[in-house]
């Protein structure tokens, strides 16, 4: 058996509390490290938390005294009772406290109170209140209570008890205003809520080893009533002893004793209807989250879905308008007569006489869309536009503005052997904006190719 499942032994079986207080000395150290780090660094959590994990390996010495390794033990029970400690704190200040901050935000108040100048006034101005005010204001803000748990505790409806609390941070403030310190109602409340902590004495070790000894079955106020002898009375036990006195008889607990014992099972079982509590809140918390985070994904989704819908139509439209552009300028071809040449057969290309620009689409422009638009044509022996059609386009309004133009354009014809012949030609039309620095994105014409 190792010495940290004897020390346990010895306390379950033997109530002996010496060996106790010796395994907590031993141990106390990792623990409160590991909850350091748990809680962020914070030592007063740190203290709780480790008072917390004593207190459990006190109520489970028989059960922890077969644990083959009573460090994991310790170490998960930290953690444990570190996450509930943690989770709790973040709720007690994250309901309802925010609504109030963002109100003071909204509202551009300073949300600042000056705790250095506010703590002389503040318990003066709490006498000043009614009883039933002064309980809404420390029920809220000084022990970290919701409103549900406010009304539960002052027999109100959740509603009546954000009213009560509210009325009575007005009248603080009214009190506080009087004593030099000006505040809105709202930035009194974040300021109550956090204020400085004041540090306990120190001595961690005994602290915990008491705690968890005063919630013990059996043997609860023996360290007490040991620690709270005098020497005169241990000077008078141990002159007895050595002239063989017999019979001296103690009684360890008397009728107070045995209820404050009680009182202290009460509040045992109090806290741990707290802890059941807390964990349905907890449970039910998390049932919510899941299933506004499944809600979300949902709608995510569906307006994923809406737009590639959408997407798909306005590029439906653009084919379409496209299709009705190209049977349009194909419905007014003519029919050509004699050969019909590339540019690479011809001796001399056919050269542009007169070009006028297109006119840019003006909600393309506001937009600040580019693109350009193909265009297909036959330049005739005589030097005009035949057969035009725009075969693609980035936009369907850049080929309708590209073909309205390109139809009035006269060239000089392309030239086989001296004769004037028929040229088939291909070209873009560009349609950019304005980068600044020359012409205006208003007055800025399309790009058009040199011949």
């Amino acid at each position: 058996m190792t010495e940290d499942a004897e020390l346990l032994r010895r306390y379950a079986q033997e109530r002996t509390e010496s060996a106790f207080a010796e395994f907590v000395q031993r141990h106390v150290d990792f623990v409160y490290g590991c909850a350091v780090r748990r809680v962020g660094g914070d030592a007063h959590f740190a203290h709780d938390v480790t008072q917390q994990v004593f207190v459990t390996a006190g109520r489970e010495a028989a059960v922890l005294a077969r644990h083959p390794v009573v460090t994991g033990w310790l170490y998960t029970a930290t953690r444990n009772i570190a996450a509930q400690l943690v989770r709790s704190e973040r709720r007690r200040h994250a309901r309802e406290l925010q609504a109030q901050v963002m109100e003071e935000l909204t509202r551009n108040e300073d949300a600042n109170v000056d705790w250095a100048r506010l703590r002389p006034v503040l318990d003066e101005a709490m006498d000043g209140l009614s009883e039933a005010d002064r309980q809404a204001v420390l029920l809220r803000y000084f022990e970290g209570k919701s409103f549900a748990e406010v009304g539960g505790r002052l027999r109100l409806a959740e509603n009546a008890a954000r009213m009560r609390v509210n009325r009575a941070l007005d009248k603080l403030a009214a009190a506080l205003e009087r004593r030099g310190v000006t505040s809105s109602a709202a930035a009194l409340a974040v300021a109550l809520a956090s204020q400085p902590t004041v540090a306990a004495p120190a001595g961690l070790a005994a602290a915990a080893t008491g705690a968890a000894l005063a919630t013990g079955v059996g043997g609860g106020g023996a360290i007490a009533v040991f620690m709270g002898m005098t020497k005169l009375q241990l000077g008078l036990a141990s002159a007895v002893v050595v002239a063989g006195t017999t019979g001296f008889v103690v009684q360890s607990q008397t009728l107070s004793s045995l209820r404050a014992e009680s009182a202290r099972l009460e509040q045992q079982v109090q806290a741990g209807a707290e802890v059941e509590k807390e964990n349905a809140l907890l449970r039910d918390t998390q049932r919510e989250a899941d299933a506004l985070a499944r809600a979300r994904a949902e709608e995510l989704a569906a307006l994923q879905q809406k737009i590639a819908d959408a997407r798909a139509k306005l590029q439906a439209a653009s084919d379409a308008r496209m299709a009705a552009i190209t049977r349009t300028t194909a419905g007014s071809a003519v029919v050509l007569t004699g050969q019909l040449y590339d540019l690479a057969a011809l001796s001399v290309k056919p050269n542009a006489t007169f070009r006028s620009p297109p006119s840019y689409p003006v909600e393309l422009r506001k937009l600040g869309i580019t693109g350009e638009a193909m265009m297909d044509f036959v330049v005739d022996a005589s030097g005009a536009v035949q057969n035009l059609r725009a075969i693609k386009a980035t936009h369907p309004e850049f080929a309708e503005a590209a073909v309205a133009a390109v139809q009035n354009w006269r060239f000089e014809p392309g030239r086989k052997d001296g004769a004037a012949v028929a040229t088939h030609m291909q070209m873009p039309v560009r349609f950019t904006l304005s980068d600044g620095k020359s012409k205006s994105a208003e007055k800025r014409t399309p790009v058009l190719p040199w011949f």
